[in-house]
């Protein structure tokens, strides 16, 4: 056993820094990813529906942009709260745009 950790000991070391430097870069690009998309707050009487219609600029259509809610927040649609905040798919750079052309 000791022939063997000596003969592939740079090769495990260098696995081993691989796989943990591949886990954090992972976690970085999850961290990331969310931040770009716009957060709102839900209030009352908000449905998925009428958010996907509020944001309706987005590049999905409205069943995509629900169910993607759906899915990145782990809600269902029947299951929302007011005072409870989601991530929907639309960008800061989005909202920005889209507000400003509504003026």
């Amino acid at each position: 056993m000791k022939v063997f950790y000596k003969k592939y000991f740079y090769t495990i070391v260098v696995a081993g820094a691989v796989f943990l430097l591949s886990i954090l870069f992972s976690l970085t690009i999850q961290e990331d990813s969310s931040a770009h998309f716009q957060s709102i707050l839900i209030e009352e009487g908000d449905t998925l529906w009428s958010i996907a219609n509020r944001y309706e600029e987005s590049h999905l259509t409205k069943a995509e942009f629900i169910d993607w809610i759906e899915e990145y927040n782990e809600v269902r649609a029947d299951a929302l709260q007011p005072g409870e905040t989601i991530i929907i798919p639309v960008t800061q750079d989005e909202h920005i745009q889209s507000m400003a052309s509504a003026e």
